[in-house]
């Protein structure tokens, strides 16, 4: 007969000479001890809860405001430049103060009266009656458009407000003839570049009329159309935080 290993530990009936195979089922009553080769494995650790970024969530919700509420000032004041002849067929006068004059149209100085923050109460006092174009809730903020036509010929106006208080406008044919011939050229265009403060680009590009303010959230946002002398080529500038951050241009030579 051969002899048996011997214990080299004195682990008792936690160990198995090589080849005897695992415990029997009377001795799987006490667990094997540290270091068997039948000894259990280790729990996996915990794994670690990631903890929610709140504030990022609350960033990204008010960036996609911002984006809706530029596209939103952008699209109606274009589609509502329509307006801005009177019920006899003519052109609405400009250069009026109140609201009741140039018959309930809006003019630029109306417009360069409105300041973001106001309500649409206080919106409407300077400009009179306006139609209510979109409402809508976006990451639990309130929005409301208004469009205002304009007196002069294919003008009109855009209020957006945030939860009851204006944040955004724009604007396009306001300012008439006048803002509809300005100076701006290929060679001036190409000579924008982006992160250009507000003054530099403005003193490159001429005299540009500004269409549109978005005040959200402690950001703001410009826009600019600069138009050449000819009146048909044009470019739009646009500046977040006072800085040039897009432009575009057609029929520019």
């Amino acid at each position: 007969m051969g002899t048996s290993a011997q214990d080299p530990a004195g682990q008792g009936q936690g160990w198995r000479q090589p080849g005897q195979g695992p415990p029997a089922a009377s001795d799987q009553g006490q667990p094997a001890p540290p270091g068997s080769p039948y000894a259990a494995p280790p729990p996996p650790p915990p794994r670690k809860r990631r903890k929610g970024c709140l504030t990022c969530g609350i960033a990204a919700a008010v960036g996609a405001v911002i984006v809706l509420v530029v596209i939103i000032v952008t699209v109606v004041s274009v589609g509502g430049s329509g307006g801005g002849k009177d019920e006899s067929g003519g052109s609405g006068p400009s250069g009026t103060s109140s609201a009741s004059a140039g018959k309930g149209r809006i003019t630029k100085e109306m417009y360069d009266r409105v300041r973001t923050g106001m309500t649409e109460r206080e919106v409407t006092a300077i400009t009179g009656p306006c139609e209510s174009s979109a409402e809508d809730e976006v990451a639990g903020v309130r929005g409301k458009v208004l469009t205002c036509q304009g007196a002069e010929t294919f003008s009109a106006a855009t209020f957006t407000f945030s939860n009851g208080r204006l944040a955004a406008k724009g604007q396009v044919g306001l300012g008439g003839d006048r803002a509809r011939k300005g100076s701006m050229t290929k060679e001036k265009y190409d000579r924008l570049r982006t992160g250009m403060t507000e003054k530099e680009a403005l003193a490159v590009a001429g005299a540009c009329e500004k269409n549109s303010d978005t005040d959200l959230a402690g950001s703001s946002a410009t826009g600019y159309t600069c138009t050449a002398a000819d009146g048909l080529g044009s470019a739009s500038l646009t500046f977040a935080d006072g800085k040039l951050v897009a432009k575009a241009q057609a029929g520019l030579e």
